[in-house]
């Protein structure tokens, strides 16, 4: 009965204030439901300039009882501000309206009266995890070396800290696993008619031209022995499980595209065509002293050495370079671009052809550890992928983390989808 006595008096309020509100330079509108603890007020202005001006919320005004106002929300000094972000407070009622005053507090515009949904999942785990019970007992973990997680390094190490503690995920998307995404091209999964259009493979290991030597990418290993405990877990049910099968990176058949170059019967000519036919060979002039810069990068981001490391811990070469990388430098003080032009001494001309418009292209202004990044994984002679297809690893992931999961957090400021 409370419900509909609430919704009862909205509509009521809401037919009187409409000519009123057509009155009033400033326009307040929440566009999405408010079934979380953040929302985005929209704002425009019409007839005249009122600015600074005060959003509250509160009860819905007749004309200047700001004092009745709950809360405020923020103050509007410039023209140009389309959108404030509005954190609700946990004792705020349902059915106010949000106003907005001038600087000698005059009514220059209120929303419509708003339903707050305090019932709902998203709401309700937001607030135990802020009073600490069920969903929030513990403090929260800095991403520290004083918790040991070494988010700049070995972080891996200090999963430790989380043994025991209570763990809750929060996800500003309406499913996990948002990057993964599978358009197919026809039938289902098991025949194999489609395209992954975010991450699609996996590099397993990799093998130095030349030699026997095999290196295991092991950081990889973390997630294929993510999958085996989540099919132990989920007790090997079909629906649940996540198989892997090789993933062929390159294959001697695979089309070869570049400059336009085409065989007689009217395609690109295969990678073993392009090697074995001179007429596929395009000799492209080369400025030596760019072939110098991009040489260099390529023994910095190619080093096998660095590439052994990266691949037997990633976490710990990522660290060491960053420590010691570029000579004893520290490889992340220096760009790509800054390292090549303001320490050695390249021309801005060599060092923008070479780094931003060669091999290398659009990494510039970024750190080396991206080239060697790159140089490890796409050196990789082994791949695998999931069988199937990647939209289907979210439900076993899913049947084990539903209880600690928020999802549809929509309002989050910074990830804030609405128009």
């Amino acid at each position: 009965m409370l419900i509909t006595s609430v919704l009862f008096d909205l509509c009521l309020f809401a037919a009187a204030a409409a000519t009123s509100l057509a009155d009033l330079p400033v326009k307040l509108e929440v566009k999405a439901p408010l079934n979380s603890r953040s929302a985005n007020i929209h704002l425009s202005q019409s007839h005249r300039s009122v600015y600074p001006f005060t959003v509250t919320y509160g009860d819905c005004p007749t004309r200047n009882d700001r004092l009745a106002s709950h809360h405020t929300i923020s103050t509007v000094y410039h023209q140009g501000t389309d959108r404030l972000v509005w954190l609700l407070p946990d004792d705020i009622a349902s059915g106010g309206c949000l106003s907005a005053w001038s600087s000698n507090s005059e009514l220059v515009g209120h929303s419509r009266p708003l339903a707050i949904n305090k019932e709902s999942r998203q709401w309700i785990k937001k607030s135990r995890l802020e009073k600490g019970t069920k969903l929030g007992k513990r403090a929260s973990i800095p991403m520290t070396s004083a918790s040991g997680i070494d988010a700049g390094g070995p972080w891996f190490d200090g999963v430790e800290v989380l043994k025991q503690k209570e763990i809750s995920v929060v996800d500003a998307a309406q499913r996990l696993l948002l990057r993964v995404h599978t358009a197919y091209l026809e039938g289902g999964p098991s025949d194999y008619q489609y395209q992954e259009m975010g991450p699609m493979r996996f590099p397993e290991s990799i093998q130095y031209a030349g030699s026997n030597e095999t290196i295991p990418v092991n950081d990889m290993k973390l997630t294929f022995q993510l999958a085996e405990v989540m099919n132990q877990l989920n007790k090997a049910n079909p629906n649940y499980t996540v198989k892997f099968i090789p993933w062929i990176q390159n294959s001697p058949n695979g089309l070869y595209y570049f400059s336009g170059l085409k065989g007689s019967d009217g395609l690109p000519p295969t990678a073993t065509e392009n090697k074995n036919n001179p007429k596929f060979a395009i000799a492209i002039p080369a400025d030596p002293i760019i072939g110098n810069i991009t040489d260099q990068i390529s023994q910095i981001g190619c080093d096998p050495k660095i590439m052994a490391a990266a691949a037997k811990n990633v976490f710990k070469a990522h660290k060491s370079f960053l420590d010691t990388g570029l000579g004893g430098l520290g490889g992340d003080d220096w760009s790509e671009f800054a390292y090549f032009h303001n320490h050695l001494k390249y021309s801005l001309n060599a060092t923008d052809q070479a780094v931003n418009g060669g091999a290398y292209v659009g990494y510039g202004g970024n750190s080396l550890w991206d080239t060697i990044y790159n140089c490890v994984y796409f050196s990789a002679t082994t791949w695998r992928t999931i069988d199937g297809v990647w939209s289907l690893s979210s439900a076993p992931l899913l049947s084990l983390t539903s209880n600690a999961l928020v999802l549809s957090m929509s309002q989050c400021p910074l990830l804030d989808p609405t128009p």
